[in-house]
């Protein structure tokens, strides 16, 4: 169960940032269908445990029975103070993990403050206070401001930050146990504007320090964007270029003024509709199965949407060029690619050309999926159109060959 779940981890955990903090949600899963009731021969009380994954809406979330799956929350403050079976998701203001807290998989976490006063086995973290009280297993990744060390790490620490405290240990002749003071027992792996203190004693591998350079920084950042719009754009332009090109190219020297307007205001509705969509699904119990598909393809439409704008303006530009053949509209499309991401890095207009190119993305598809009338003329015109321009190219081959 818990490896079928693997694949909406993270895209789960990137679409909590997108809903609005504001939204009033709530879990309206009927418990007493779906949990089974425990018996223990000492207390002979009832322990309610939530049998699969438990998905929690609410300001203040506290946790207090056991989950026997994957935890997935979004709220104001969390309190947990019992045993997680798999891995906790959690977008907070604050995260409390109490002593009975136990969290048997990965802690993916997203909150302002994080205190680990329990045990985690991984924890991969961004905010701004990560405080380990408690026993963490394994690793710790993290993005933070200040990293308070006053449990145990039994393995490595990566970390991005300005500040790494550790509790010091007792000052008693006796040998004093390795979880009252601060301490990690394998590396400690962070990055820096400025080298810090780490006192002696309290971690058992090696230091190693990285200095961040804001400028080293935004160079590899950049690199990395336009690499990555370049792969998107080429990925996709083939795919419409093999596979289906009215999905992706959607005839655009067809365009009229109807159909602009069309795609602009697809582009606009379609994100809100499936938002909404979603989280209605999500409130009815029969239903729920269907949110995380409902997320998977919100997500991956604005994640191709500016890739899609980049193909569209394109084919207009080898249309107007009379550019036919596959290998110059690919390189006119790595020159396009490149002239859009120099417009995004122009303060403010970079941003209202960046939301736009996703508007039309996002309306470009939903257009070609949703809009049928003249699709078919439209197609068989282009492969009209096409057949010609390849019996055209058959000749001008023969005759290069004969000469």
């Amino acid at each position: 169960m818990l490896k079928n779940k693997n694949k909406i981890k993270t895209i789960f955990l990137i679409t909590l940032l997108i809903i609005s903090l504001f939204l009033p949600i709530v879990n309206a899963e009927n418990e007493t269908d779906t949990n089974q009731a425990v018996t223990t021969s000492e207390t002979q009380n009832e322990i309610t445990i939530k049998d699969g994954d438990e998905y929690i809406f609410e300001d203040n979330a506290t946790i207090d029975y056991p989950v026997d799956g994957n935890l997935f929350i979004f709220a104001n403050n969390v309190t947990i103070t019992s045993q997680i079976g798999g891995d906790a998701f959690i977008c907070a203001n604050t995260i409390n993990i109490e002593e009975d807290g136990y969290i048997l998989s990965n802690l993916f976490a997203c909150s302002n403050n994080i205190n680990i006063k329990g045990s985690v086995y991984n924890i991969y973290s961004i905010g701004n206070t990560l405080t380990v009280d408690g026993f963490v297993y394994r690793d710790i990744r993290s993005t933070c401001n200040n990293l308070n060390v006053n449990g145990m790490i039994g393995r490595n620490v990566f970390v991005d930050c300005s500040a790494i405290n550790f509790k010091e240990q007792p000052n008693t002749e006796e040998t004093s146990p390795i979880t009252s003071y601060g301490s990690i027992q394998g590396n400690l792996n962070y990055s820096s504007k400025n080298e810090l203190s780490i006192p002696d004693g309290h971690v058992s591998g090696e230091v190693n320090f990285s200095q961040i350079l804001d400028v080293q920084r935004n160079i590899s950042d950049y690199i990395y964007s336009l690499g990555a719009l370049l792969v998107s754009a080429i990925i996709l332009w083939l795919i419409g270029l093999w596979i289906s090109p009215r999905l992706i190219h959607n005839n655009i020297k067809y365009l009229t003024l109807k159909k602009v307007l069309q795609i602009i205001g697809l582009g606009i509705l379609v994100p809100i509709v499936l938002t909404l969509l979603s989280i209605i699904i999500l409130i009815i119990p029969i239903t729920s199965q269907l949110f995380v598909l409902l997320l998977c393809i919100l997500v991956v439409l604005f994640f191709i949407s500016t890739s899609v704008t980049i193909i569209n303006i394109n084919d207009i530009i080898c249309d107007k060029l009379k550019i036919t053949q596959n290998m110059q509209k690919l390189g006119f499309l790595i020159l396009s690619t490149l002239v859009f991401w120099l417009l995004t890095l122009i303060p403010y207009l970079g941003l209202v050309i960046s939301f736009i190119a996703i508007i039309w993305g996002i309306g470009s598809i939903s257009y070609s999926l949703l809009i049928k009338e003249n699709n078919n003329t439209q197609v068989e015109t282009d492969k009209k159109e096409q057949k010609k321009i390849d019996e055209s190219d058959e000749k001008k081959d023969k005759e290069n060959n004969s000469k």
